[in-house]
């Protein structure tokens, strides 16, 4: 599979869900929507764990869309690392996609994924400490990147607020782990607006590194798709030195 992505560029969303999972709007509603306002790229993806059986029908639903109002309408699907062997929750067979979005939506731990509540009140206790937390999240994030031929990291690090924790929290030596091995793995990191993830600090550090960055709203209406505020404004050097202006990139 060769699906080339958009790069910081805001008339694309690929992170756009449906009622095929939790999603408030259709993928048609979606479709129309994005197209409404001058979107060239849409994502549509949708949860799913090892049991999911209606993902057939969701490509079929999304092909159909193709090209619709001149819109590239592309089909992934969004599934959680359980443990720190990276083990992805998605079904073993599906049809092609266009990507696989992996997601920290439970802490991975060595045997198997903890709800956050769980490893805050382990670590309120002294039970399990920060560093281990950071640890095995980012040992899974890394081990998950050969999961599926094309992969976008989601919402990186969204996990830690959840558990008490800080993206500050997370050493920069870990960070720049990560990053290289998704630009070893040519996978792309998505700047999430739902979850306002990655910080401008990690952003930055990826950046440096290399890695190819995307924008996504994660949006579950359709009134959403493509709107942009975190992002942008996270992303605004990036998107500046991509395009020569080199005072505004400095800002």
């Amino acid at each position: 599979m060769t699906t080339e992505f958009p790069v910081l560029d805001q008339r694309s969303d690929l992170h756009v869900h449906s009622t095929f999972s939790d999603g408030a709007s259709t993928v048609e509603e979606n479709v129309v929507s994005a197209a409404g306002i001058g979107m060239h790229t849409l994502g549509l993806v949708d949860h799913v764990r090892r049991s999911t059986d209606w993902v057939p029908s969701f490509v079929d639903a999304v092909r159909a869309l193709d090209g619709t109002s001149g819109l590239r309408s592309l089909c992934g699907v969004e599934a959680k690392i359980l443990d720190t062997d990276g083990t992805i929750d998605m079904p073993a067979d599906m049809p092609t996609l266009d990507y696989v979005l992996v997601a920290d939506h439970q802490l991975p731990r060595p045997e198997g994924p903890m709800h956050p509540r769980d490893a805050t009140d382990l670590l309120a206790r002294g039970e399990l400490t920060s560093q281990e937390v950071i640890g095995d999240l980012v040992e899974a994030t890394v081990n998950s990147l050969d999961c599926y031929d094309r992969v976008i990291l989601a919402h990186v690090f969204s996990i830690l607020p959840k558990c008490g924790l800080s993206e500050d929290d997370v050493p920069e030596a870990l960070v720049r782990r990560l990053g290289q091995a998704a630009r070893r793995h040519k996978v792309v990191i998505e700047v999430n607006e739902k979850w306002t993830c990655p910080s401008r600090r990690v952003v930055d550090l990826f950046a440096a590194d290399g890695v190819q960055l995307t924008m996504s709203t994660d949006a579950h209406h359709e009134t959403r798709v493509g709107r942009y505020d975190y992002v942008a404004r996270t992303l605004a050097g990036a998107i500046a030195a991509a395009h020569g202006d080199v005072d505004a990139a400095a800002r």
